[in-house]
């Protein structure tokens, strides 16, 4: 038997925290906790962010390491954010379709599996960042779960027809060819020295904040491949 490498640990171990968030989020959900569920995600979110950049650090990147993300990314981005939907859908709200609530759901895990296989078919591990065809599944899973917060903390009430839209559109966004752009580039115009600083500013307001920014993500990317093919 191989030895395992004490530099794979690690990045590893914050991997499979954010498959344990993501876990921790489905109880909550079932428990009816929306809330909670919904910031248990974002929390896998900063995890997911932090086991790519330990890996860069410690130069530990293997193929292990970019399927065990992708299995525990379709856990806490894939099936958290459905159980969620289902979850609320079922116990909160009377004046959704009933027979919609399943497809809605699974369509959203279903779009989410698809788009990290499809990523791992296509990718290897290494050190370099590259643009995704598709939107990356944690803004998928962003939009869902920031439009939760968002809506709680304005007073606006979660609409579910919103939700639904939001949940279907980054499905759709997700298992599409078009390309989307690292965030280090859409967002290329915070300068480098302010980046600490504004990230904690987004997570001191990420009830606030997440959600536009998560349109922003997508709306920008979506600009520019229209823009480029009007170009063409």
């Amino acid at each position: 038997m191989n030895k395992i490498e004490s530099k794979y640990i690690l990045p590893n171990a914050i991997t499979a925290t954010n498959m344990l968030l993501g876990f921790l989020s489905i109880t909550m959900s079932i428990k009816k906790d929306f809330h909670l569920a919904a910031w248990l995600i974002l929390l896998a979110m900063v995890f997911d962010a932090l086991d790519g950049l330990t890996a860069r650090k410690m130069n530990a990147f293997s193929e292990f390491g970019k399927e065990f993300d992708s299995f525990c990314d379709s856990v806490s981005f894939g099936m958290a954010p459905a159980i969620l939907i289902y979850s609320f859908l079922t116990t909160t709200v009377n004046n959704f379709p009933k027979e919609l609530i399943i497809p809605l759901s699974f369509i959203y895990a279903l779009a989410g599996v698809v788009r990290l296989v499809k990523f791992n078919v296509v990718t290897t591990a290494s050190d370099s960042k590259d643009d995704f065809s598709g939107m990356p599944i944690p803004n998928g899973a962003n939009l869902v779960v920031s439009y939760f917060l968002f809506a709680r903390v304005t007073g606006l009430g979660i609409d579910p027809k919103i939700l639904a839209v939001v949940a279907l559109g980054s499905a759709v966004l997700m298992v599409s060819t078009i390309p989307f752009k690292i965030p280090q580039k859409i967002f290329s115009f915070i300068p480098k020295k302010m980046i600490l600083f504004v990230a904690i500013a987004i997570l001191g307001t990420a009830e606030y904040s997440l959600f536009p920014l998560g349109l922003y993500y997508v709306f920008a990317n979506l600009f520019l491949f229209f823009n480029s093919k009007d170009l063409d």
